[in-house]
């Protein structure tokens, strides 16, 4: 297909070199330039005067940061390795924390433009980025810092670097090299990267002229160079039983439930794309795979590789969904390679056009929707706190607030503790890892909080892997539990007094609150703890040993 002339995309060459050459001249000029800069700017102003606080899982993978290793608990390590380079750099602030997610969820961008104007031309890529950016799903993604962030930047990298590989029968290097360096940091970033090898190699499978490609030393080295970015992450897992890889294994097993649940359970998740996507948007990517999967063979490679992309492991995760309750965030990585695919149809650049009736239309409502979903989450999270639906099930904030007054409750009784005994006591926490690392990044200190979890429990969390302090070092603890929650025995054994030095409570509207217990140790002794964070009972799937 010929591309359109409006305006030269950015075609051809790494996207790195192009924007190094290219950027001085076509900034005032190049739509996309201006239409990224804005975004990026709305983003980070946004993130800078949001008043919700982190959600659990930011506050837990900072805490990761101060900790560097070369693996954790239940994810990769490159979470925390942005963090920490972010907070080292801007302070360990909020802004810190979520900057690299605006930051990468608007340069991801780019890799999304260069394909759709190298597979179609610079219209599709320009509607496309525009089609994504207005997207409920990446307008979130590009506010809270979570691994999709780092992992989604690389998918759609890597997906651009592959198509530019297999144009040629013997692979060009540079092109090799960058496609190992994204599936390398992706898999560094989230273990889902590791879909993009067989996703490629369906590609490569179902493509006549490009079928070579799997007997090609190259592609196989370039894969190989991929995987060996996953060296430090074996060599941890190694050190610690494999525990990643019995966490991410437990989210594939069987659960026994109903058939009935099965169906809703798959409903649920099947219509809650349209929160992450947009309706119009969704039904027009519907439309278009649906379409894409009833003629597979008559499709061109450009729009196979798509669907490939999109389609294909789309299905997968609506199987998956059958077995088990997935998050809306499992099928993001889908939507890049079906947007693309999708603008094209609408603007009649594709052998699909048919399929789709109304297209000019459908494009113009796509957008306009989405623009109107992406304003409306914005306002969601700035205004619903404020209203009557505060707490109430449409209230998408409650895992964005509280934990800042929390904190600052637990400040006041720390500061008021102090006082009385001219001792600064140790903070432990026992009611689970969202409080545990909500202290640690709200308090004004930031103090590493040890968590100490039920002595039967196993590995849960990475927090079970760090060392419980010793109490006999400490004259004052301060423990907080969940209200009416007893103490692990190895806990309650280490102090010879217990009393309670005040309640934790934050109203998060319509009934709901957070709730915590603050109990103060004194006559603390050392007591072998009945199993210690490299322990868990003997046989468990979670049982840890340190080498």
């Amino acid at each position: 297909m010929k591309s359109e002339t409006m305006t030269p995309p950015i075609n051809g060459t790494p996207v790195a070199s192009s924007l190094v050459g290219r950027l001085r001249n076509s900034l005032s000029t190049h739509p996309v330039l201006w239409f990224l800069g804005l975004l990026f700017a709305v983003r980070c102003g946004f993130i800078l005067f949001s008043p919700l606080d982190l959600i659990a899982d930011e506050s837990y993978y900072w805490d990761w940061s101060r900790r560097l290793d070369y693996g954790y608990y239940s994810k990769p390590p490159m979470i925390a390795w942005i963090n920490w380079v972010s907070t080292s750099l801007l302070g360990s602030t909020e802004f810190a924390v979520r900057f690299p997610a605006a930051l990468l969820g608007t340069l991801g961008l780019i890799w999304v433009y260069q394909l759709g104007a190298k597979l179609f031309s610079f219209r599709v890529g320009l509607y496309s980025i525009i089609l994504l950016a207005f997207t409920p799903g990446q307008t979130a993604l590009s506010f809270l810092m979570t691994i999709d962030a780092p992992f989604l930047f690389c998918w759609v990298a890597a997906l651009y670097c592959f198509w530019m590989l297999a144009l040629e029968r013997k692979p060009p290097l540079r092109w090799c090299v960058l496609t190992a360096l994204w599936l390398g940091l992706g898999v560094l970033s989230k273990q889902t990267m590791l879909a993009f090898y067989p996703l490629a190699g369906l590609f490569l499978l179902v493509s006549p002229s490009r079928r070579a490609l799997l007997w090609s030393p190259r592609l196989w080295l370039t894969a190989c160079a991929g995987l060996l970015f996953l060296t430090p992450v074996v060599y941890w897992n190694y050190q610690h039983d494999w525990i990643t890889f019995q966490h991410t294994a437990s989210h594939f097993q069987e659960h026994t439930t109903t058939l009935l649940t099965r169906l809703a359970r798959s409903s649920e998740f099947f219509l809650g794309q349209i929160g992450v996507v947009s309706p119009v948007l969704w039904l027009a990517v519907f439309g278009t795979l649906a379409a894409a999967l009833r003629r597979p063979w008559r499709l061109n490679e450009a729009e196979r590789y798509l669907l490939c992309f999109s389609g294909i492991p789309l299905i997968g995760i609506i199987l998956l969904s059958l077995t088990r309750r997935l998050e809306p965030n499992w099928s993001a990585a889908c939507y890049p390679a079906g947007v693309i695919l999708t603008t094209a149809v609408l603007l009649g650049r594709s052998s699909l056009s048919d399929a789709l009736r109304h297209r000019q239309r459908r494009l113009t409502w796509a957008w306009g929707t989405g623009l109107a979903c992406s304003l409306l989450t914005y306002a969601a999270i700035t205004i619903v706190p404020a209203s009557p639906l505060a707490g109430t099930p449409v209230d998408i904030t409650c895992r964005l607030r509280g934990w800042r007054d929390l904190a600052r409750q637990f400040e006041e009784l720390r500061g008021t503790h102090e006082r009385q005994t001219g001792r600064k006591p140790l903070i432990i926490a026992t009611a689970g890892r969202d409080i545990t690392s909500a202290l640690a990044f709200y308090l004004s200190d930031q103090p590493l909080v040890p968590f100490w979890s039920d002595d039967h429990a196993g590995v849960n969390c990475q927090y079970d892997l760090w060392a419980r302090p010793e109490l006999a070092r400490h004259r004052d603890v301060l423990v907080i539990v969940p209200p009416g929650t007893p103490l692990p025995a190895s806990l309650e054994q280490s102090a010879g007094t217990w009393t309670t030095a005040g309640t934790l409570a934050v109203e998060l509207g319509s009934g709901r609150q957070r709730e915590y217990q603050v109990l103060h140790a004194t006559d603390t002794k050392h007591i072998l703890p009945t199993q210690t964070a490299s322990e868990s009972p003997a046989g468990g799937p979670s049982q840890i040993r340190r080498r």
